[in-house]
C-alpha cells in the first residue's frame, strides 16, 4: 500500500513542492507520509540490461527484501526487470516469467527485491542494475551516502549492507527523508 502511495505521490509531469512537517512536528501514531517521486529520468533509472549470469528458473526469489532510494529528500523508483532477461508481465503489470534471471532481480516497481542465495549485497543489487552506489554516490546523484537498515543508521559502506529475508533498506543522499523501519511484503505467489 506504501509503495502505491508513493507512486501515485509522483504522479504528474510537473515539480511538486516537497511534504512539510506540520507546525509541531509529526506524531509517531500517525504512521509514515507519502514521499514524492522525483522528477525527470535520474528519479526513474531504467531496469537496463545486464551482464550478469543468466539462469533458467522462477523469477519469484526464496527471499525478498526491501529497498528504498531517496535523493534531495525526493523517492527514486526501482524499476521492474532489474536482472532479468525477455521479462513477460501478467495482466496488472507484474512479471511472472522471464526467459532467465540473475542473482539478485525486481517484479515490480516497488523496490522489492528477489534472490535465492544468502551472502548478497547492495553492491550485487546495482551490479547487476548496472547502477552506481558507494560512500558518495547514488545512481547519478553525488553527496554522502546514509543507509538504514529497520530504520536504524548504518555506519558501514553502503554497498557491503547483506540483503537477507524480509530487510528493509533504505538509502538516502541529498538530505534526510525519515527511514521506516519496516515492510509489509505482499503475500508470496
Amino acid at each position: 500500500m506504501l509503495a502505491g502511495l508513493v507512486i501515485l505521490a509522483g504522479c504528474g509531469g510537473t515539480p511538486r513542492e516537497q511534504w512539510r512537517d506540520p507546525p509541531g512536528g509529526v506524531p509517531r501514531a500517525q504512521g509514515v507520509f507519502p514521499v514524492a517521486i522525483g522528477a525527470g529520468p535520474a528519479f526513474a533509472p531504467p531496469a537496463g540490461t545486464t551482464s550478469a549470469p543468466c539462469e533458467a528458473g522462477p523469477v519469484h526469489g526464496r527471499f525478498r527484501a526491501h529497498v528504498e532510494l531517496f535523493a534531495e529528500r525526493q523517492a527514486v523508483l526501482i524499476p521492474a526487470g532489474i536482472g532479468l532477461h525477455a521479462p513477460r508481465p501478467d495482466e496488472n503489470g507484474r512479471i511472472d516469467a522471464a526467459r532467465c534471471r540473475a542473482r539478485v532481480r525486481t517484479l515490480e516497481p516497488t523496490g522489492v527485491v528477489d534472490f535465492d542465495a544468502r551472502g548478497l549485497t547492495l553492491a550485487d543489487l546495482f551490479e547487476v542494475w548496472g547502477q552506481r552506489l558507494g560512500q558518495r554516490h547514488l545512481l547519478s546523484f553525488s553527496g554522502a551516502v546514509e543507509a538504514f537498515v529497520a530504520g536504524e543508521r548504518v555506519d558501514s559502506e553502503p554497498a557491503e549492507i547483506e540483503l537477507t529475508d524480509g530487510a528493509q533498506i533504505v538509502i538516502e543522499v541529498g538530505g534526510y527523508v525519515e527511514p521506516h523501519a519496516a515492510f509489509a511484503f505482499p503475500p508470496r505467489p
